[in-house]
């Protein structure tokens, strides 16, 4: 009588999840899209679990339904934000905000609190900044340079280079190059040049 998985069938079982299939959609999809250009090869760079570049962080801040007066300023990532121009309750605010289109940068609300959801720039560190606006106060937020979790990537990236240990994710990647490696496929892992800390797949055919 068998009791459990023996070690083959536990890592194959670990394979078989939302992670893998999720990375395998996203390439698949890059090529159907690439090949019907009459390309032979294309890169997937972002985006997913393991090749994420561009991650995606929020900022809420701590006054409950705020209100601004005419022409006060959020500044963020550099960029000064007019507010008071749509009106001055949070509704307003949200809109002003998104009519400025600063890159990256796209404003919501929750619970009458005001919510930045900041997609941040491949790069060598991910950070984004709050300045000193005048309507920093009464939105709760506070200037500074904020940091937020380094995306899973790295750690997938750690892994394929030898500096981290983890038959975990090896085995996940090693599924996802096996599994294009069976239907023709050649793909690779490239260091992404924008980040050096993350990678990018290179599947050709």
């Amino acid at each position: 009588m068998n009791i459990g998985l023996n070690a083959a069938q536990a890592r194959a079982k670990s394979s078989q999840d939302m992670v893998v299939f999720n990375e395998c959609t996203a390439i698949m999809k890059a090529i159907i899209t690439t090949s019907a250009t009459g390309v032979y090869e294309t890169y997937v760079a972002d985006a997913t679990t393991m090749t994420e570049c561009t991650p995606s962080t929020t900022k809420i801040g701590t006054v409950n339904a705020p209100t601004v007066t005419v022409g006060q300023t959020l500044i963020i990532n550099s960029t000064t934000i007019t507010l008071g121009t749509s009106g001055t309750n949070l509704n307003a605010i949200v809109a002003d905000i998104n009519d400025a289109a600063v890159t990256g940068v796209t404003a919501t609300k929750d619970a009458g609190y005001l919510v930045l959801t900041i997609v941040l720039s491949a790069s060598t560190t991910w950070s984004y900044e709050i300045g000193t606006g005048t309507a920093n106060t009464g939105l709760g937020f506070t200037d500074g340079i904020y940091v937020p979790p380094t995306p899973t990537s790295t750690t997938y990236f750690s892994s394929w280079q030898g500096a981290l240990t983890d038959r975990a994710l090896d085995n996940q990647m090693n599924t996802v190059i096996k599994y294009f490696g069976n239907l023709g496929y050649k793909l690779n892992r490239l260091t992404n040049s924008a980040t050096g800390k993350t990678f990018r797949w290179h599947v050709y055919w």
